[in-house]
């Protein structure tokens, strides 16, 4: 369910955040870009386990901020397909059930993925599974266990505009003749 993961990834510290030192300056960074985010194709970032390096502190050409080359262990929410979870029915509809962890509360689950035979109760808002004769109500609130089938982690939108703002600002230093850091963290995980 969760994985330890190393990220090597060139962070950007805003210039206000020059005076503090350089680990702390990286950390906040990397805390703000990272924490609670998805990270495409690897899974929820949950916790920054470590900070294994911080090397550099360059500035480029009409930027003003400093970039550091990071490598950082964090820790990241990805279960296996197959592998049984525990959560708690947060909500239901027609279409399928709402379920959270605790740490993350975007679990979803459609309605042809319920166990068979189950039902939508109007009147109750429930799903209901018909087991050996007897009616097994889905209530809000309780403890439910879900196999994992398919993972798909949708980018946050937060993520997107980073990612944004770190390409402008690496067009812009190109454009005066600066080196701009590269693009993208690199991710060394044991999925890969």
């Amino acid at each position: 369910m969760f994985i330890l993961t190393t990220i090597e990834d060139d962070v950007r510290v805003h210039p206000r955040d020059l005076n503090k030192p350089p680990l702390t300056a990286v950390t906040d960074v990397i805390e703000q870009q990272y924490l609670d985010k998805v990270v495409q194709d690897l899974g929820l970032v949950v916790t920054i386990y470590d900070i294994q390096q911080v090397q550099g502190g360059h500035i480029y050409p009409n930027d003003g901020a400093a970039y550091f080359k990071a490598r950082f262990r964090c820790v990241v929410f990805r279960p296996f397909v197959g592998e049984v979870v525990v959560g708690k029915l947060l909500s239901c509809n027609k279409e399928g059930l709402r379920v959270g962890l605790g740490f993350f509360n975007d679990v979803l689950i459609p309605d042809y993925a319920l166990q068979s035979p189950s039902y939508y109760n109007e009147d109750e808002g429930v799903w209901v599974w018909k087991y050996e004769g007897s009616d097994m109500f889905m209530d809000v609130g309780e403890e439910i266990r879900v196999r994992v089938a398919s993972l798909r982690f949708n980018p946050t939108p937060t993520s997107a505009q980073l990612q944004q703002q770190a390409a402008a600002a690496a067009a812009a230093a190109a454009a005066d003749g600066g080196q701009p850091p590269p693009a993208g963290p690199t991710v060394h995980s044991p999925l890969e």
